[in-house]
């Protein structure tokens, strides 16, 4: 492989992701301005209470059944209230710019199945949430943060085999070179895997992906197959050393520890409003289903405040795995030639603004992720040095 960089996207395929950008941007303030909206429209109306009063009427003191109902109920009416920005967003959207090749009848199957997994796991979230407030209303919020962390933990390890196969095909992987090399590169990590598998992907989306998904025994590798039609197998290592980064620098551990701070914040943040917030909307007390929407509002805005310094941190722990990338297979050229590829091929815009990367972006830009590859390479043992009339490059 070539150590010469990439050739810039040519201005059309710049224009396209920044367009493509832009309207998911717009997406995302106009899902945030109607979230809000419609919680405060649930809970002023009397809607709310409407529900949860109907349901105790009808079930009298089985809570945990008015609970779960009241749970699904709501959910329910939020996603279809939301459909219409679901689909514009996740299916024309990506019609319009070439990125999806599913049918309406298939994109809707899929959001049917997602819809079916989020109110399954939204009844079992939300009914040990107003539990702990039930009988535990002192120190709910330890107890919800154990239980949050646990959640995560349990959905991480079954996402890889119980499911990502509801929405794409998962089979091992049949290239014997690519699976050797692959197996080869995680064991030099330390990572044990149960195997290689590709990961279907063709079928519905031009988007290449790539993951090292599951936890423990689960473990297991997955190249997508958009990834393997379209990158040269340095590339598609350089790309696992990145995932296999996250494992050697215990990105797992790091995440869960900084995500069980921030779930304990929020909920201990939840807990002191929510004492005032039952009063003066005259409800019950806090583990009044009827409450619902003020949980969830405390819940959303600490979410939204605590996003940038979030994000800020997942991006340390990626450009520490694209360090780990380039040092592993000894060069930055296969990692730039692949993010080069997966810019133009996810319509990635290369360089946003400054503001905009901080605020919400979870990875660095494609741009800042290159140079420090290229930064990193430099610094390697053997490398060869600019001379010293050259331009050096600049840490971002």
């Amino acid at each position: 492989m070539s150590d010469d960089p990439a050739p810039a996207s040519p201005p059309d395929d710049d224009l396209r992701a920044q367009q493509y950008e832009a309207i998911h941007n717009r997406l995302f303030l106009l899902r945030l301005a109607l979230t809000l909206g419609l919680l405060w429209a649930y809970l002023l109306t009397g809607a709310s209470t409407l529900l949860a009063e109907g349901l105790r009427a009808r079930f009298g003191g089985w809570w945990p059944v008015v609970n779960a109902l009241y749970t699904l109920i709501t959910l329910f009416g939020f996603s279809a209230l939301m459909f219409p920005l679901s689909y514009f967003g996740d299916y024309a959207v990506e019609r319009r710019y070439g990125l999806s090749h599913q049918t309406p009848e298939g994109w809707f199957l899929d959001y049917l199945k997602s819809l079916g997994l989020e109110l399954l796991l939204g009844i079992v979230f939300f009914s040990a949430i107003y539990a702990f407030l039930h009988f535990l209303p002192g120190s709910w919020w330890v107890w919800a943060t154990a239980f949050y962390v646990l959640f995560a933990v349990v959905l991480s390890s079954l996402a890889p085999v119980l499911i990502l196969p509801l929405f794409h095909k998962i089979e091992p992987l049949e290239s014997p070179e690519i699976v050797a090399a692959a197996e080869d590169l995680a064991r030099q990590s330390g990572v044990r895997v149960v195997g290689v598998f590709r990961w279907g992907l063709e079928e519905k989306t031009e988007a290449a992906n790539a993951a090292l998904a599951g936890l423990g025994r689960t473990r297991r590798i997955l190249l997508g197959d958009t990834l393997l039609k379209g990158y040269g197998r340095d590339e598609i290592l350089a790309i696992l050393a990145h995932e296999l980064g996250h494992y050697r620098h215990s990105d797992i551990a790091r995440l869960i520890t900084a995500g069980t701070v921030l779930a304990a914040l929020g909920f201990f943040i939840a807990q002191a409003a929510l004492k005032g917030l039952v009063v003066a909307f005259r409800f019950g007390g806090p583990d009044d289903i009827g409450s619902f929407p003020l949980l969830v509002f405390c819940l959303f805005l600490f979410s939204l405040v605590a996003m940038p310094f979030s994000n800020a941190y997942s991006r340390r722990r990626e450009l520490a795995a694209d360090e780990y990338a380039v040092r592993s297979t000894g060069s930055a050229a296969p990692l730039v030639s692949s993010l080069n590829k997966l810019a133009a091929q996810n319509l990635a815009v290369r360089r946003p603004a400054a503001w905009l990367e901080f605020l919400l972006y979870s990875h660095p830009s494609i741009a800042r992720r290159i140079e420090r590859a290229r930064l990193v390479e430099a610094r390697l043992p053997g490398a060869k040095q600019p001379p010293h009339d050259a331009p050096r490059a600049r840490a971002p």
